[in-house]
């Protein structure tokens, strides 16, 4: 039985179904090496870079520590720039994640001056051999790797001090990472880095990008989030490009970089206490009956657990069946379900797939076609858009909606004319509440809660406060009080709102004595 009798719905794959499917999941190692010579401890700005590096790799760390479910060891290691192996191991990848996030948070609460006491280099460093010593490091890793990288983090700009042997050295040394498919990342916290001394010569040997400067925590920490490869899912399936017929089909690949968060586990906890508590499951029963009511004066259609199972299937093969070519038609914001990019199996021979993609990409079309992805499971309408991603031939797999699924609002007649103050006293207000979107904004507080509990398990700590990621409401007030007070001097709802309500209010009741009360009312207002 192959994978793609047994792919449950795109919200319900399992991690254990990758197996089948004959791929394996090849992540990226990143060896971090942290120079502490003496200006790495400099703290005239009130955080040495060696603090700053020792917090992106705590805030890296701790993203990782619920990321892989089948392994708690981590994809990058960390290393001081020392020609004595004892003095430059620190962070082994065969280390724990929850264990590296311990020594990073013990290591946060020293001051500078402790730090610099124990961790700063004294004497000579020969950077030739400490890239050789990086390399083997790497090449110690007994897995299929799909990328080695080393990101250098230093300040100073002439190791050598003029001596060519050293330089000698270090070049060829740089030379030898493309051979053995490892990158060399330079990364400087010094704003007049002088390139040209060593690194220019150095990074262009192995054909590495420019020296890169970073000038704040968050810059560090994106740069090595984006070097740590994360898991995704990669699954074959087929795509049958003629109707009515399941004996001819093309091997595909698809590729899914969005997954639904869950967490698989076997402990509950109750939802304010989080005390853990067992919890049974539920037998199938397949004797069990349902009843299908259409009406009250019909009798009921009765089903068992197993017919009940069968009623949703139909006779669209499991995958991707073609039913025509077309001009796309999803728009902006139509997102029903998360995309997949849709690639041809590397076993594949026929060209088939290199035919619709070429076509569909010259003629502007694409293909739209059923998706089915589990034996009983829904069918949906697809449109499969060509795009050339990574040198690669793919189709984007997106969902299409059915008419009920897309709402418009409905937007009123004719156009409302504002003065040019007021206009910018709204766009004012507009912006003050505006804020760049980051994913923590957006949250399941559930899913946070549980993901909070296990991790302070993990970390043998306390549980974290779990927020809904946005500003409360006296901070929100607090932003905006001078902008809601400009619009409030100007008055905008005084006339117009007052006119509409009286005049609906009189249309509704309708009659003389509903203007005499009205007319009352406002007497009375007017004392």
């Amino acid at each position: 039985m192959d994978a793609y009798d047994e792919w449950k719905d795109s919200d319900e794959e399992l991690e254990a179904e990758e197996e089948a499917t004959g791929f394996t999941f090849k992540p990226s190692y990143v060896l971090l090496a942290i120079d502490v010579e003496e200006s790495m401890f400099d703290n005239k700005l009130n955080r040495s870079p060696f603090l700053e590096c020792l917090d992106a790799c705590y805030e890296v760390a701790n993203s990782l520590v619920m990321a892989d479910k089948t392994s708690v060891k981590g994809p990058f290691g960390v290393v001081f720039a020392e020609n004595d192996e004892v003095k430059a191991n620190f962070i082994e990848f065969e280390q724990s994640v929850p264990d590296t996030v311990k020594v990073f948070q013990d290591l946060k609460r020293k001051s500078n001056t402790d730090l610099k006491t124990k961790f700063q280099r004294k004497g000579n460093f020969d950077l030739g051999d400490f890239f050789l010593f990086c390399k083997k490091k790497l090449l110690k890793i007994n897995a299929d790797v799909y990328k080695r990288t080393v990101i250098f983090i230093t300040n100073e700009d002439d190791p050598i001090q003029n001596d060519p042997k050293k330089r000698f050295k270090i070049i060829s040394e740089s030379q030898k990472f493309p051979g053995i498919q490892m990158d060399l990342h330079v990364v400087t916290f010094k704003k007049d880095f002088d390139y040209d001394n060593l690194y220019s010569e150095v990074l262009s040997a192995c054909n590495s990008p420019p020296v890169e400067k970073i000038d704040n925590l968050t810059t560090l920490t994106d740069k090595l989030t984006s070097l740590v490869q994360t898991r995704y899912r990669k699954m074959k399936n087929k795509f049958y490009p003629f109707k009515d017929n399941t004996d001819s089909y093309i091997e595909i690949i698809i590729n899914k970089f969005f997954k639904k968060a869950d967490i698989q586990n076997n402990m509950y906890v109750t939802k304010d206490t989080q005390k853990e508590v067992k919890k049974s499951k539920k037998q199938v029963d397949y004797t069990e009956n349902y009843k299908c009511i259409y009406a009250k004066s019909e009798e009921p259609l009765i089903f068992n657990e197993l017919e009940k199972e069968r009623l949703p299937e139909t006779n669209i093969p499991i995958g991707y069946s073609l039913l025509y070519v077309g001009e796309e038609t999803s728009k902006f914001g139509w997102i029903i379900k998360s995309p997949v990019l849709m690639e041809k199996h590397h076993k594949e021979t026929e060209p088939i797939f290199d035919c619709f993609w070429q076509f569909c990409k010259e003629k502007s079309k694409c293909l739209v076609c059923y998706q089915k992805s589990r034996k009983g499971g829904s069918v949906n309408l697809v449109e499969l858009v060509p795009r050339f991603i990574n040198n690669i031939r793919m189709f984007v797999v997106r969902v299409l909606p059915f008419g009920t699924e897309i709402l418009f609002p409905n937007m009123p007649k004719g156009e409302l004319k504002f003065e040019p103050e007021e206009e910018l006293a709204m766009s004012n207000l507009v912006n003050a509440l505006t804020f760049d979107y980051h994913p923590n904004n957006f949250r399941d507080p559930i899913f946070s809660k549980k993901k909070a509990y296990i991790k302070s398990q993990l970390l043998e700590e306390p549980q974290e406060q779990v927020n809904d990621g946005l500003p409360s409401d006296a901070e929100l007030d607090e932003k905006i009080i001078m902008e809601i007070k400009e619009l409030r001097s100007l008055q905008l709802d005084d006339v117009t709102t007052t006119t509409k309500r009286t005049q609906g209010a009189v249309a509704k009741r309708g009659g003389a004595g509903s203007r005499k009360k009205l007319k009352k009312f406002d007497e009375d207002e007017d004392d």
